[in-house]
């Protein structure tokens, strides 16, 4: 009978501290596990509000996420535990089941808004400025850049000095606590105060696979520096992009026929409606239809114009952008999908930009000198289309693609002088809705 009663006992205890270890290894474990200032992330949600994830040194996410607002820290339950910081913002407690532990959080910095990558190109400054959320006693941020070589570093301006890639490291108090990519690259020109209107002409297959979806990812990184896609500052930098940081002239080249509404179905011939430069061969996958080509910019084309002792029609010329095809291609890259239209004679119709939405406004110096118009808005006249591209005290700066041009280029109009050339605006706050990181002039 002992024997019976001790077993059953020994039974209990040995299935009662294997429960026991069994919960330790699962949920107790992880607790002594957290490195502090590696393993907990802050991630902004909105302006005023920012998510606390506690993660495992695998990491697994550990806990759910509490919300670090202005005014209130709460609780935050998930399906693995709950999760607190106290109002003085230095400890963190957390709840897994019946086990709660408490961690002190010391010199956390979170830079929320650095970019994942940068560019730069030979000698120009940026800053890196994010936006810091402090927990903890702060006491020294400092930035390092992993070659000095290509990239200096100053306090938090960085400088592009020699063309490779690096990375630039911010610490606190001597932590890590975030990198940024950084990339020096001669693809682009510093962007100049003015455009320059002796830019060589793009040649044909100037650019290798490689630095076309190169230039591409620099273009993306532009508009998403301004605010991103779907705003008027990433239409504005799709324009400055091409004609001011791109060092080579696109030229003018007449219709060849458009995807809708033209009389021949083509694209890419004398407009490119779609993201992205039109530099390599790899881009005519996405050729939805060709009469005569298609054909790269800068590559010979076969044209079908008559148009003084420039244009003959047979006649083969380096591919480019008309009017339409130019100002169609800007609002594209920033993220406005308006269909393939053409320049119109500003009457109504559906099929021509300007009649893409925006209210439409006559050109006269009163309008001109009130205010009203903005960089991404339109321009224009029976045939012809612009897109402005920066507006000072004295000037409007137009973009705009013509013949007597030789393709897209900026061209400065004395404010009491734009009524000379344009006769209509159409101004396109109702289609970009948001403004981003619009600015006035680059």
């Amino acid at each position: 009978m002992k024997k019976k009663k001790f077993l059953i006992l020994f039974s209990i205890i040995f299935f009662g501290l294997s429960i026991f270890s069994f919960y330790s290894f699962y949920y107790l474990k992880p607790f002594y596990e957290i490195d502090v200032l590696n393993n907990i992330e802050i991630k902004k949600i909105n302006t005023d509000v920012f998510v606390l994830e506690i993660k495992n040194v695998d990491n697994s996410l550990l806990c759910g996420s509490s919300n670090i607002g202005d005014s209130s820290i709460k609780w935050n339950k998930s399906s693995k535990c709950e999760l607190i910081v106290d109002d003085k913002l230095e400890k963190v407690y957390i709840k897994k089941h019946l086990f709660v532990r408490s961690f002190k959080i010391n010199d956390l910095v979170i830079g929320d808004n650095l970019p994942k990558k940068v560019f730069l190109v030979l000698n120009e400054s940026i800053r890196l400025d994010p936006k810091l959320k402090l927990i903890g006693n702060i006491s020294d941020i400092q930035y390092k850049s992993d070659n000095g070589d290509i990239v200096s570093v100053r306090d938090n301006r960085i400088t592009g000095k020699k063309v490779g890639k690096t990375k630039i490291v911010m610490t606190a108090n001597g932590k890590y606590t975030q990198s940024v990519d950084v990339e020096v690259t001669n693809l682009i020109v510093k962007r100049p105060k003015k455009f320059n209107d002796n830019k060589k002409n793009l040649s044909c297959n100037r650019y290798s696979e490689k630095d076309a979806k190169k230039l591409d990812e620099i273009l993306a990184y532009k508009i998403d520096n301004v605010g991103g896609y779907g705003t008027r500052a990433a239409v504005v930098e799709a324009i400055r992009f091409l004609l001011l940081d791109f060092p080579y002239q696109i030229e003018y080249f007449f219709e060849n026929g458009r995807l809708e509404g033209g009389v021949h179905f083509a694209d890419g011939e004398g407009r490119y409606y779609h993201k992205g430069l039109y530099l390599n061969d790899n881009k005519f996958k996405d050729i939805k239809g060709s009469y005569a080509g298609p054909a790269i910019w800068g590559c010979p084309l076969k044209n079908f114009e008559d148009w003084g002792n420039l244009y003959k029609r047979g006649q083969y010329k380096p591919n480019g952008l008309d009017c339409s095809g130019f100002v169609s291609w800007s609002i594209l890259n920033g993220g406005f999908d308006v269909g393939d239209r053409g320049a119109g004679d500003n009457e109504i119709d559906e099929t021509e930009l300007n009649d893409i939405g925006g209210e439409k406004v006559t050109v006269t110096d009163e309008f001109i000198k009130s205010g009203r118009l903005k960089a991404g808005d339109l321009l224009g006249i029976w045939g012809h289309i612009a897109i402005v591209a920066g507006i000072d005290d004295e000037n409007v700066y137009v973009a705009e693609s013509l013949w007597t041009f030789g393709g897209p280029v900026i061209n400065t109009y004395k404010k009491d002088k734009v009524d000379d050339k344009f006769v209509q605006a159409v101004l396109l706050d109702d289609v970009y809705k948001e403004d981003g990181l619009y600015t006035d002039m680059w």
